[in-house]
């Protein structure tokens, strides 16, 4: 065998040019998360260790924002598969009514804001929202723009079918996961365009019934903190299959040089 065939054949063994893959996971905490408060529409929450979502025992409606920078993941990655688990950190105190939620992938951006509590003895309330922190009426406060429908509008705001969804039921249950090929779609589709990662509203999927209100450990909570669990496949970058073809070529030309 010549030593240019000699060479090339050496380096097709040693390199594969079909590039190969490694199958690998990252857990992500939320980067930034909040609550939509309809009953203290002007206020912020998003400060504090716990996001709200579901109907409270009168009747008023919540909703929580959780976002993660999945930046971890390399470029051009495979995203196989996701789950997201939520810890459920209080219950209504006179009685909870089971619900099902749904993580709805946001539309639009949204801030959140560094505001707890204005009142200890309602903490779920928050406190008067500064400019650009997100309330039940404006998804940047004082600076707009506000949201196209108040808590945010299904098929504008946020993504009128869910990701994914979950039944809910007491603390003792948690925690709670999240998980479905939508869902890994999303964050494939934030890898892709992180311009487009505005996050998920958890969402009640029937706002009617009243006692469906459950707290939700935010990142602010160092040991409840919502964790998305993702599971992907690496492509490594081309630069190294394309020096090993070039060295090759290389070699090759130059064994031809050396016969002629």
């Amino acid at each position: 065998m010549s030593v240019g065939r000699w060479a090339f054949a050496f380096l097709l063994s040693t390199f594969s040019l079909q590039p190969s893959t490694r199958a690998d996971s990252v857990t992500l905490r939320p980067v930034a998360d909040t609550t939509l408060i309809e009953t203290a529409p002007n206020n912020n929450l998003g400060g504090q260790p716990f996001a709200n979502s579901g109907t409270t025992q009168n009747f008023t409606k919540n909703r929580a924002l959780f976002r993660f920078d999945v930046s971890a993941i390399p470029t051009g990655a495979q995203v196989d598969s996701v789950s997201l688990a939520f810890e459920v950190t209080r219950q209504p105190v006179d009685g909870y009514a089971p619900a099902d939620f749904g993580l709805h992938r946001m539309l639009v951006s949204w801030g959140e804001g560094v505001q707890t509590t204005a009142n200890p003895g309602s903490p779920g309330q928050g406190a008067p929202a500064s400019p650009g922190e997100a309330t039940w009426l404006a998804r940047f406060a004082q600076t707009g723009p506000n949201w196209a429908a108040p808590g945010g509008l299904a098929g504008t705001d946020f993504a009128a079918a869910s990701s994914a969804g979950q039944s809910i039921y007491s603390v003792a249950n948690s925690p709670y996961f999240f998980t479905s090929s939508q869902l890994a779609a999303d964050v494939q589709l934030w890898l892709a365009n992180p311009s487009e990662n505005f996050g998920w509203m958890l969402l009640a999927n029937n706002e009617g019934p009243n006692f469906t209100a459950r707290r939700f450990g935010s990142r602010e909570d160092a040991i409840n903190a919502p964790q998305l669990i993702v599971q992907f496949t690496a492509v490594p970058e081309p630069s190294s299959l394309v020096l090993a073809a070039m060295g090759a070529g290389w070699l090759m030309r130059h064994g031809q040089r050396r016969r002629s």
